[in-house]
């Protein structure tokens, strides 16, 4: 009596189905990796549409408004004037058509403004700079007991002359 440990020959049929369950696999996996990048990045996309489309939102164009040119005394007791043409920068029509409309006390903030400066202070370009800025402080404060004031973005210099 003899014992046969011989294995069966395996069958042919075990192996197809073992490589159609890998391949089955695989596209399943790639699948849910599809669907996962498809799903992070159309989130991504919404958002940077939604910011691209803020940027390219047109801006409330600016209005210049042009005022005549002032000659002032300065502030330093050596008889120096300030010849100086100023633009002003208005966020909108509304705000320039309160501008124009309220010329005269505009005229008379900047010169409040102008009448205070030191001639020597006004030669550099910081000078320059820190008067711009305080033309703009100017407006702050709102015409004729009005609650909001006037928008003005810049203060800008047409003619400078200190002499």
């Amino acid at each position: 009596m003899t014992t046969s440990t011989a294995t069966p020959p395996a069958r042919a049929g075990s192996k197809k189905l073992l490589w159609v369950i890998v391949a089955l696999l695989v596209i399943l996996v790639g699948m849910a990796c599809a669907a996962g990048a498809w799903f992070f990045l159309k989130g991504d996309t919404s958002e940077s549409t939604a910011q691209e489309s803020a940027q390219t939102a047109p801006a409330a164009v600016p209005v210049f408004v042009e005022l005549k040119p002032f000659t002032v005394n300065l502030n330093d007791g050596t008889g120096r004037i300030l010849y100086v043409g100023i633009t002003l920068k208005a966020e909108g029509e509304e705000a320039a058509s309160t501008l124009r409309a309220q010329m005269p006390e505009v005229r008379n903030r900047i010169l409040m403004v102008l009448t205070g400066q030191q001639g020597d202070q006004l030669t550099t370009p910081a000078g320059k700079q820190a008067l711009a800025q305080a033309l703009i402080g100017a407006f702050e404060q709102p015409f004729n007991g009005e609650t909001s004031s006037v928008a003005v973005s810049d203060a800008l210099f047409t003619d400078f002359i200190v002499q």
